[in-house]
């Protein structure tokens, strides 16, 4: 008979002490996934939006005439458009010629924006860049707030000065309840 001189496998007790410590691991880990996919929304979103604004103010620049930036009909956590008056007639044709581009949050998901207009609180935002690349129509500091649904030091802002200069701000106090 053959004694087996070697063993091959895992032992029982071998067997639980790795899944103790995937275990371990997980718990510790799974939270802070999800922090760092929160805080990646807010940086997207803030991006987008700062982008946005430098497309407009690039624009205005480029073509030598005003570029208006409004906030969708949802209001500023439903996103932006930048569009130029094509017809001259002050207003926004949805025919597809003035629009320049889309700054849509929708896609965003928990991320609420709102405005501050030289202290005065805003849900909307209708400001234009003038050719030589400052702003009218924001006062002269806008600033846009942008959180999800933690309470805290979690927001990021994105200041608008009147000469088109954009300034972002991380750990803003967000007042939102935090979701259960």
């Amino acid at each position: 008979m053959k004694v087996p001189t070697e063993s091959r496998g895992f032992t029982l007790v071998e067997l639980m002490v790795v899944i103790t410590v995937l275990a371990i691991v997980m718990a510790i880990g799974i939270p802070s996934f999800n922090t760092l996919i929160k805080n990646n929304r807010l940086t997207a979103a803030v991006n987008d939006l700062a982008g946005g604004l430098s497309y407009a103010r690039a624009e205005a620049v480029r073509r030598g005439r005003s570029v208006r930036v409004d906030s969708l009909s949802g209001g500023l956590s439903e996103g932006l458009r930048v569009w130029f008056d094509a017809d001259g007639d002050n207003g926004f044709d949805d025919d597809g010629t003035e629009e320049l581009r889309l700054v849509n949050f929708s896609g965003s998901s928990g991320v609420t924006a709102a405005g501050n207009v030289d202290g005065t609180a805003s849900t909307s935002l209708s400001l234009s860049y003038s050719p030589r690349g400052s702003v009218s129509g924001g006062g002269n500091q806008f600033k846009l707030t942008l959180c999800d649904d933690r309470a805290g030091n979690y927001g990021k802002e994105l200041n608008v000065l009147a000469s088109g200069v954009m300034r972002t701000n991380s750990n803003i106090t967000c007042a939102q309840e935090a979701a259960s």
